[in-house]
């Protein structure tokens, strides 16, 4: 590092589980630009002071995970479509007056399920969740024309917060009952688990996967430790896809916003592959 070295990084709580600080790394040495990406580990109360010290201090761009990409929205001085249509932030982009808020969740999930040969038009999908980044995932499954979205959350008034954001009429709120109710489940082409679960947040209830499709693809948007929901879908003799691709995609994305360049797909998919293999030998 030197003094003319770009400082980026990424604000949550916890954060120290986070792969993008190797992923943006590999990229940002593959695209020869002399800059580094750093995890700011950051409690809820502190996070606008934090945002706006790190502006203060010349911090270059950041991303932002759970549980502050809602917040995030909040505090950027202004809002790109996609972050203004979801009300959350994943990425702030530095700007002569602050930091600007745009959203790569979505296109980021949409990018992984093409990987997949998976197209969302047409198709009926259930979310779980309904947070900072099920808000994106919705508002992007919603432009991408599927046949039917339904939201479970634990606190049913959340999930139809986000569903009149959409401005959809094939939306449907719900308490997490549904996964256990065969109407809902049977009609599934795609199940997306957007809770933190897997980092403790709680526990979902069993998903009655007998009466799926035998072709649902199930989804979770947390990476590196398998999740009791992917664990279940597998069992079941489901398809099953972890946030990894998901994690490239947008990181691409946040990559190219923040320097104007084409990301390095591939450099960052071997660094992620790479890291994510290291994190689960220490296990």
């Amino acid at each position: 590092m030197r003094g003319t070295t770009r400082v980026y990084g990424i604000l949550g709580d916890p954060v120290a589980h986070s792969l993008s600080p190797a992923m943006q790394n590999a990229a940002f040495t593959a695209a020869k630009i002399d800059a580094v990406y750093v995890p700011f580990p950051v409690a809820a109360e502190s996070l606008g002071t934090t945002i706006d010290g790190l502006f203060a201090a010349g911090v270059a761009g950041l991303n932002v995970t759970v549980p502050h990409k809602e917040a995030a929205a909040r505090y950027a001085v202004a809002l790109h479509p996609r972050a203004r249509a979801c009300g959350a932030a994943n990425t702030l982009i530095r700007t002569a007056d602050g930091f600007a808020g745009d959203n790569t969740d979505g296109a980021g999930l949409l990018a992984a399920l093409a990987e997949r040969s998976f197209a969302p038009r047409g198709r009926h999908v259930l979310l779980i969740g309904a947070g900072g980044s099920a808000r994106s995932v919705a508002h992007a499954f919603a432009r991408a024309g599927v046949a039917s979205l339904t939201v479970a959350n634990r606190t049913p008034a959340r999930a139809e917060e986000l569903i009149m954001s959409l401005r959809y009429r094939r939306v449907l709120a719900t308490d997490l009952a549904a996964l256990r109710e065969a109407e809902t489940l049977e009609q599934l082409d795609l199940i997306v688990n957007c809770t933190s679960t897997a980092l403790g947040g709680g526990a979902l209830p069993t998903i009655r996967f007998a009466v799926t499709k035998p072709r649902l693809l199930c989804c979770d948007l947390m990476y590196g430790k398998p999740s009791r929901f992917l664990a279940q879908a597998k069992a079941a003799g489901r398809t099953t896809i972890d946030g990894s691709g998901m994690l490239l995609h947008q990181g691409a994305l946040a990559f190219t916003l923040w320097t104007g360049k084409r990301a390095p797909l591939a450099v960052m998919r071997q660094a992620l592959t790479s890291a994510i293999r290291r994190a689960t030998a220490r296990r």
